[in-house]
C-alpha cells in the first residue's frame, strides 16, 4: 500500500543526495580542468576547448541546482479566505477560496498533478478552460451544467512531490465552494487514513 510519509522521507533523502551530487561534480570538474591546464596535459587550442566543454557542465549542474531549489520550496498555503501558490523564480499566485469550483488530479505512475478551476476569465498563470480541452472535458461539462455561460480558467500543479496530498486536504477543508473530482476525493481519503484525521 502507498504511504505519504514513505514518499516524503524518499523524497527528501533524494533531494539531498542531488545536490551532494551535483556540488561534488561543480567541484570535481573544476578542480580536473584547473589541473589539466596548469600541468599542460591540453595544449593549444585544447585548452580554449577544455574550459569551455567545462564550463558548459558547470551551467548545466547549476541549472539543475536552481530547478531542485524551486521544486524544494514549493508551496501552497491557504489562510483564511486566501489561496497562495508560491514558486521561487516565478513569484507568488493569490486567489480567493470562493474563486475555487473544482478541484482535479492527474494520476501518474508514481504521483499526480493537482488541477484547480477558478470561476474567472482570467488569472495570473492561469490557463482558460474550453470544451476544446479533451484532458478537462468532465470538468468542462460540469461547469458548464452548473454555472452555464460563466468563464473558468485552471492551473496545473506539477512540483510539491507527495507534499501535493497535504495541499489537496488543505484546498478540501477549505474551498467551500468547490467540487472534488472522484479520483480527487480517492487521494484526500487516503491522506485522512494516514494521518488519522477526519
Amino acid at each position: 500500500m502507498y504511504s505519504i510519509k514513505k514518499a516524503l522521507k524518499k523524497e527528501k533523502a533524494k533531494l539531498n543526495r542531488n545536490y551532494f551530487v551535483s556540488y561534488f561534480l561543480m567541484i570535481l570538474i573544476l578542480y580536473l580542468t584547473y589541473v589539466a591546464v596548469n600541468l599542460n596535459l591540453v595544449e593549444g587550442w585544447k585548452v580554449y576547448f577544455t574550459i569551455f566543454y567545462a564550463f558548459i557542465i558547470e551551467v548545466i549542474l547549476f541549472i539543475n541546482i536552481l530547478k531542485m531549489y524551486s521544486e524544494s520550496k514549493f508551496s501552497i498555503q491557504v489562510d483564511l479566505d486566501k489561496v497562495k501558490i508560491y514558486q521561487p523564480f516565478k513569484g507568488t499566485i493569490t486567489f480567493q477560496t470562493s474563486k475555487v469550483v473544482y478541484v482535479d488530479v492527474l494520476s501518474k505512475k508514481d504521483s499526480f498533478d493537482l488541477v484547480i478551476f477558478l470561476k474567472s476569465k482570467r488569472a495570473k498563470r492561469f490557463i482558460r478552460l474550453t470544451k476544446e480541452d479533451e484532458m478537462f472535458k468532465k470538468a468542462y461539462d460540469f461547469l458548464y451544467q452548473k454555472y452555464g455561460e460563466d468563464e473558468f480558467c485552471y492551473y496545473i500543479v506539477k512540483n510539491g512531490g507527495a507534499k501535493k496530498y497535504f495541499y489537496l486536504y488543505k484546498l478540501y477543508k477549505n474551498c467551500f465552494e468547490a467540487e472534488f473530482s472522484r479520483k480527487a476525493m480517492e487521494y484526500v481519503k487516503l491522506f485522512l487514513q494516514e494521518y488519522n484525521l477526519s
